[in-house]
């Protein structure tokens, strides 16, 4: 199991050297692991043994950083790590870190060298990302290591009796691990992994103390012009195609979308297939074009967008899987997606609870608008997801706690 583990690592760094010479997002991660090592231990990271904290890419640094926050506080040297470009590329500078870099790929000669030249005292694993040789060299060297805010499902390669030993061994690897649902334990422990806590989800946290400190966006609020927005957060070519049927209900309200991939050729299909007069958020400042349709092109937006919102539509619910809905549930606004909600266990528990809505067809997403516009129902919605967020709120001081401790 541990040849083939080494051959697909082998393997995959070989194809993103291939794919490099025609992708972007490729090349940065070949291109950041560049001299990787031997930048790291000119750092001088040991001599300070900082908490390490590994996130696969931006979705993970958002459960990770409410943590993040709080250790920096209490006055802790954090280096962060990352897998993938998304995630460096946007937090490479994030103020409560000491260090960040993208994790060295997992061979047992890289994990020794991480390790011996960053000693850390502890390190936190987010949701999925694990990796054998540096789990495994953390075990070695008698650091422990947490994994914090997983999430199970039975169909995971964990609970495959072959395919998932290498899996498991790396969860029995951990100190302890932080769980958001009693699912999820229930699967560890019919595998024999028991040191767990269900907490919930550390997002519930960060989010909410964001959306206390939202930050003003002029640009938005000049395209505006006192209305309130429908959001399109994190989309794809089929959920503008059912927002497109509905742009004459949306006549009194302007229309954000912030696509999934911001590159300008995706962006130009996606404008092409609205078919509609539209304009970018790069090109707000210098332009007297009047729409009433706007794309976001840039990073670190969407989140403070949010707070101008009557609506909000998140993306991948159509396609591989469904993006942040925490972040427009921080502003107790009415969220629909499409049906491929069911491994979220946020969007399970709203759906139940009745403030956030799947949806199947432009049909369904025009009756929820008609029931938004109702102001007896919209209260009731935002009260509905006040309510659920303030109840799940709390993972990050149990976590903390327990740390210390």
């Amino acid at each position: 199991m541990i040849l083939l583990y080494r051959i697909g690592i082998l393997a995959y760094a070989i194809a993103a050297k291939l794919a490099a010479v025609f992708n972007t997002k490729a090349r940065k991660f070949v291109t950041g692991r560049q001299d990787l090592l031997q930048t790291i231990k000119a750092a001088h990271i040991g001599v300070h043994n900082p908490i390490w904290i590994h996130c696969s890419s931006l979705g993970e640094f958002e459960q990770a950083r409410s943590v993040i926050d709080e250790l920096h506080k209490k006055g802790e040297k954090i280096l962060l790590t990352f897998f993938s470009p998304s995630g460096y590329e946007v937090r490479r500078d994030y103020p409560a870190v000491d260090w960040v870099f993208y994790l060295p790929m997992d061979t047992a000669q890289n994990a020794t060298k991480f390790i011996a030249y960053t000693k850390p005292k502890k390190a936190i694993f987010v949701k999925y990302d694990l990796w054998y040789f540096h789990l495994a060299q953390l075990q070695t060297k008698g650091i422990p290591s947490y994994l914090i805010s997983a999430h199970y499902q039975s169909n995971q390669v964990y609970f495959k009796p072959l395919r998932g030993r290498l899996h498991r061994q790396m969860l029995g690897m951990f100190e302890h691990i932080y769980l958001q649902d009693q699912n999820s334990k229930n699967l560890l422990l019919n595998i024999g992994i028991d040191r767990t806590s269900v907490v919930g989800d550390t997002r519930v946290d960060s989010v909410l103390l964001r959306a206390k400190n939202a930050v003003d966006l002029p640009l938005i609020e000049s395209f505006l012009k006192g209305k309130k927005a429908i959001v399109l957060g994190s989309a794809y070519a089929s959920e503008v195609e059912i927002l497109k049927a509905c742009l004459e209900e949306f006549k009194d309200e302007k229309i954000i979308i912030a696509p999934h991939e911001i590159d300008s050729q995706n962006i130009q299909r996606l404008q092409a297939k609205l078919d509609q007069n539209s304009i970018r958020y790069s090109k707000l400042s210098n332009t007297e074009e009047e729409s009433d349709i706007l794309f976001i092109d840039n990073i670190g937006k969407l989140f403070d967008i949010y707070a101008h919102a009557k609506m909000v539509f998140i993306g991948g619910g159509f396609e591989t899987g469904l993006h942040n809905t925490l972040e427009p549930a921080a502003f107790g606004l009415p969220i629909c997606f499409g049906p491929k909600y069911h491994k979220f266990v946020e969007a399970v528990e709203m759906v139940q609870l009745g403030c956030a809505y799947p949806i199947n067809s432009a049909n369904d997403l025009k009756k929820l608008y008609s029931q938004v516009n109702n102001e007896p129902q919209r209260i009731s919605i935002k009260q509905k997801v006040g309510t659920y967020m303030r109840n799940s709120q709390g993972a990050t001081q149990h976590i903390l706690k327990e740390l210390s401790s």
